[in-house]
């Protein structure tokens, strides 16, 4: 009979467990996701699903654990997120999505510790993470505890020219167009098959947005679907394929910085 499989989840571990692998050095990764739409095909939670996936595949390569993923995240963005004029979408304010990261930080680093990740799924969480770090830090030291280090990073920070050749060899929109796209709907379908619809996403082009914002945004910016590239393409095998790029970057990148 195989062993059982190591527990990951912070939140199935007790008290003694918890302080008995965070003294052998575990890393604790923290996912942050967002509620937001996805497009008529996909949930409103694919940010904290994709996150939270890829943490947990991270940790059983790095022998970490993984705390509960923060499931809100900043405003969607109309150029980046189709913003928050669909219904469902649900977004924090930057005060609040910081003051909820550092004080999840401090508190580990208050509990022994001393190597966390934040593994962000949300396009647009991404300087209220940083400020929340380097607050979360700054309190820490204030307390004495000097010795606590945090890796923060996209889990689709980079996608290699391989994987740009076989996902869109016509060529790659950028990230920042990919949401409720070929990327995230495949790797949907690699994990969550039963939430994907795509049969209902209208057929679009990639959208196309003027190089400034404005306030308050005007949600005609968007795509009427939500969808800012086409999905039509998506596979399962094409999700699996970016779970195993993006597990690789994420867990390579932490071996590299806590070896």
């Amino acid at each position: 009979m195989s062993a059982p499989e190591r527990v990951v989840a912070v939140d199935r571990l007790s008290w003694v467990q918890f302080r008995d692998r965070v003294a052998s050095g575990a890393i604790v990764i923290v996912p942050v996701g967002a509620l937001e739409q996805h497009g008529h095909h996909l949930p409103l939670g694919v940010d904290a699903i994709l996150a939270t996936e890829i943490a947990e595949r991270v940790a059983r390569r790095v022998d970490g654990i993984v705390a509960p993923t923060i499931a809100y995240g900043y405003k969607s963005q109309p150029r980046t997120g189709g913003g928050d004029a669909f219904p469902g979408t649900t977004g924090l304010d930057a005060a609040t999505l910081v003051s909820l990261v550092r004080d999840v930080l401090r508190q580990f680093g208050r509990h022994g510790a001393s190597r966390l990740a934040v593994v962000d799924g949300h396009y647009e969480n991404e300087l209220f993470l940083t400020e929340a770090i380097e607050l979360a830090l700054r309190d820490l030291r204030a307390e004495g505890i000097d010795d606590v280090r945090v890796v923060k990073l996209r889990y689709f920070e980079e996608v290699p020219d391989t994987t740009i050749e076989l996902l869109w060899p016509d060529g790659y929109p950028g990230m920042a167009l990919e949401h409720a796209a070929l990327m995230e709907t495949s790797m949907m379908l690699h994990v969550a098959p039963e939430t994907v619809r795509l049969a209902e996403a209208p057929p679009a082009g990639p959208g196309s947005f003027p190089p400034y914002d404005t306030f308050p945004p005007d949600p005609a910016v968007a795509p009427a679907s939500g969808a800012l590239s086409p999905p039509d393409r998506a596979t399962a095998a094409f999700g699996e394929h970016l779970f195993e790029v993006f597990v690789d970057l994420v867990a390579g990148s932490l071996e590299r910085e806590f070896r």
